[in-house]
């Protein structure tokens, strides 16, 4: 529900999610993946990703697909490709027939339980020789607002995630992972807020804080300088 009303104002609040799309790109790139191939695209949202590696790709078949319908409608009005098609899907139980060349997310994972285990249903879409990708948000993602908020007195707000030992110890060996830290800065606390809201992730910042603990909150973030630390963790995996 949260990213489905913030299909319309997304592209305008996400400048870090493009950002690290353009990474995990970047990062697929260098691996090396079929040309012409088949991709599965998993929280496509409005298509930072897609349009950061579908012109450099060239598929035979694309499949972008998002759990939230007004996602996918923003995606098609503003993309077109004679590859590309959309899907209804939810990305922690994929129902698509086994057999890409690509499988890859970007910050999706965070968002669903269970990670290790969805992607290890994510794996098994993938045909042999091809590649998973994805970025997830690590532990310490988001930290000046959960530290402004437990200085206010009130528990920190969850949900918790991964720290990078974690995908270390999940994945082996054989993944290539590497991290990037990302600041974005904003006028004061409530601009924050309303950021956050725009981009749909609202819900993993916000605990039902009464009017004073909100003040201290947003006083205690504004003298940390009113500043969002994104922490992320870029995967390829063969």
């Amino acid at each position: 529900r949260r990213f489905q009303a913030a299909a319309a104002p997304y592209d305008q609040a996400t400048a870090v999610q493009r950002e690290i799309a353009d990474a995990l790109a970047r990062a697929i790139t260098a691996a090396g993946v079929t040309q012409g191939g088949r991709v599965l695209e998993l929280g496509c949202g409005t298509g930072h990703l897609t349009r950061a590696l579908l012109p450099r790709l060239e598929p035979s078949l694309w499949i972008a697909s998002d759990i939230a319908p007004a996602m996918l409608i923003a995606l098609r009005r503003d993309l077109e490709h004679p590859a590309l098609t959309t899907a209804l899907i939810d990305a922690s139980w994929p129902d698509s027939e086994p057999g890409f060349d690509l499988v890859w997310s970007s910050l999706t994972l965070q968002w669903l339980a269970d990670p290790a285990a969805v992607v290890d249903r994510w794996r098994a879409l993938v045909r042999s020789g091809g590649l998973l990708a994805f970025s997830t948000l690590l532990d310490g993602s988001f930290g000046q607002w959960r530290q402004a908020v437990t200085t206010a007195g009130e528990p920190e707000p969850g949900p918790a995630l991964p720290a990078l030992t974690d995908w270390q110890a999940w994945l082996g060996p054989c993944a290539r992972i590497r991290t990037v830290d990302l600041v974005e800065r904003h006028a004061d606390g409530l601009a924050f807020l309303k950021a956050a809201r725009k981009a749909g992730v609202d819900a993993s910042l916000e605990r039902p804080l009464s009017a004073g603990a909100m003040r201290r909150a947003l006083k205690s973030f504004e003298a940390g300088g009113a500043t969002i630390t994104y922490r992320a963790a870029l995967i390829v995996l063969r």
